[in-house]
């Protein structure tokens, strides 16, 4: 207990209001990749606040409005990394969000009975069901 300490209260910039900064970015949403347009989202925040991020922050969460190219996901992190990004309303699943965050702190995917990725619907780590109030879950 006592390890994560989730807080919004960030006064690095005055542009940041309730844990949140908007940003533009020069990356087109409809033709460049999700790696290109996550790339442009920490440029554009890097250079709003005049930091590199991660900076003061241990994790950050991109939100971006939506899904223009390569959809078919939710959101998406990397391990033992400080990012993760989620599109559309995604963000809002506290079950994806918990998924994402295992990535950031190492944890990998779990397999149900079949051994196939996203399978397990016991474990955040595998499906969490975009819901809180379908499945049971650990």
């Amino acid at each position: 207990f006592g390890e994560l300490d989730v807080s919004i209260d960030y006064n690095v910039h005055s542009d940041i209001n309730n844990g949140v900064l908007e940003v533009v970015i020069s990356a087109d949403l409809e033709t460049d990749s999700r790696t290109t347009i996550r790339n442009a989202v920490i440029a554009a925040a890097n250079a709003k606040l005049g930091i590199t991020l991660p900076g003061p922050f241990d994790y950050v969460m991109f939100l971006l409005e939506g899904c223009y190219v390569e959809c078919g996901w939710a959101a998406y992190a990397y391990v033992n990394h400080w990012n993760s990004v989620y599109q559309g309303s995604n963000y809002a699943a506290v079950g994806v969000q918990v998924h994402e965050l295992g990535h950031n702190f190492g944890l990998a995917h779990s397999g149900g009975l079949d051994g196939q990725e996203y399978t397990d619907h016991t474990g955040m780590m595998g499906n969490p069901l975009y819901s809180d109030e379908i499945g049971k879950m650990c």
